[in-house]
């Protein structure tokens, strides 16, 4: 059973998502929604995230609505690093600090600012020791930064540790979109 489960995925600007309010956000908030809620009646109990733009951030919006449904589900926000998202523009960092407050947890694994790619490897090894497994969003026929947190995954399983990986490519994600919209 996976009792804390981290997500990660693809970023804003792979999935070509510019705007909050794009179509194409909603659908990839759907898909997590449907998935965490199995994930929650199959016992999971926390879902653990970063938070850039794209996917980790739909998928607060995801919790949020699950929640709504009684389901109980928390979410933990990890920050790599302290002032995280000091560098984007202001409308990011608007949804950035709305996103940190629906949060359940938040918490940062360097209380450095980012000095030090070190810093995302210690990430990553933080998420893999405090979850159970890991549901992500990536494609590894097309490449892109979730390639980094799915090596490392691949590694941990390598180095013998029982964690599960759910890999969602886009296949997936266009099936889900063809069922939600042909129904």
């Amino acid at each position: 059973m996976i009792k804390n489960l981290w997500i990660t995925g693809y970023r804003s600007y792979e999935l070509g998502i510019f705007k909050d309010n794009d179509p194409k956000a909603k659908v990839i908030q759907d898909f997590f929604e449907q998935r965490i809620t199995n994930y929650a009646e199959d016992g999971t109990e926390w879902i653990l995230t970063g938070a850039q733009m794209g996917t980790e951030q739909i998928v607060g919006k995801a919790v949020q609505e699950i929640k709504k449904k009684d389901y109980n589900i928390k979410h933990a926000v990890m920050l790599p690093f302290s002032e995280f998202g000091s560098q984007w523009n202001e409308a990011n960092q608007t949804l950035l600090n709305v996103f940190l407050r629906n949060a359940d947890y938040v918490n940062k694994v360097s209380n450095m600012s980012y000095h030090n790619p070190r810093q995302l490897k210690l990430w990553q090894e933080f998420m893999l020791e405090h979850t159970d497994g890991a549901l992500v969003f990536y494609d590894p026929d097309s490449g892109g930064k979730p390639k980094y947190d799915y090596e490392a995954i691949k590694d941990y399983q390598d180095r013998g540790n029982n964690y599960q990986l759910e890999l969602i490519d886009f296949d997936s994600m266009q099936d889900f979109a063809n069922m939600l919209y042909d129904s």
